[in-house]
């Protein structure tokens, strides 16, 4: 074993791409169940969803840290949904929260308006004004528990990444990744300000 990973780590000093990093891991974690689809150069460095890793011919043959860093991230969610029901929990409450996020702003909005009127229609509007808040605490914890995914996802990717890299190669990575998951704490910010419609894109 050793001496394999001698050879893998002179590869990765000699231009090791994000394919060949993929076959490696692919064949010792998982046996070579994970697939490859080719995708469109348009779309980002890659991408998991059940059993597949999708990756555009650029970045197949891409040999940079960071290139490495986001196949290593995808394979930790590959690794996630080989050993458990977490991306499929993920997936089934991200659908579930964009069916019921539409929601949200009507029901705040029809709650204060029946607040006005008083009466029943008091009890009604405090009744909207509850379902509007449970939809925004749905949300904030989907995002909560992303992060955590995520978080996890690139644990798995440093044990991959530290078979084929040197220390100072990994540390660049583990940057690289901190600084990725950055973007989701970003996404929960927005999540929890999107009342103020301050994050609302504007044209």
């Amino acid at each position: 074993m050793t001496n394999i990973l001698t050879l893998i780590r002179l590869a990765v000093n000699q231009k090791l791409t994000t394919l060949g990093f993929f076959n490696y891991i692919n064949k010792e974690y998982f046996n070579g169940q994970i697939k490859i689809c080719r995708t469109d150069e348009g779309v980002g460095a890659g991408a998991y969803a059940k059993g597949v890793l999708f990756l555009t011919s650029r970045s197949m043959q891409s040999n940079s840290l960071a290139s490495l860093s986001i196949i290593a991230h995808e394979m930790g969610h590959a690794q996630q949904d080989f050993s458990s029901n977490k991306l499929k929990r993920m997936t089934v409450l991200r659908i579930l929260g964009k069916i019921v996020g539409v929601f949200m702003f009507p029901l705040l909005i029809a709650g204060v308006i029946m607040l006005f009127f008083g009466g029943n229609w008091f009890y009604c509007g405090i009744g909207l004004l509850a379902g509007g808040l449970l939809i925004f605490i749905l949300s904030v914890i989907i995002k909560a528990i992303t992060i955590s995914i995520e978080k996890e996802a690139s644990k798995n990717a440093i044990v991959f990444l530290s078979e084929v890299i040197n220390e100072k190669e990994l540390k660049q990575c583990k940057k690289f990744l901190n600084d990725a998951r950055l973007t989701y704490w970003g996404d929960m910010f927005k999540t929890l300000l999107g009342w103020t419609m301050l994050t609302r894109k504007r044209k």
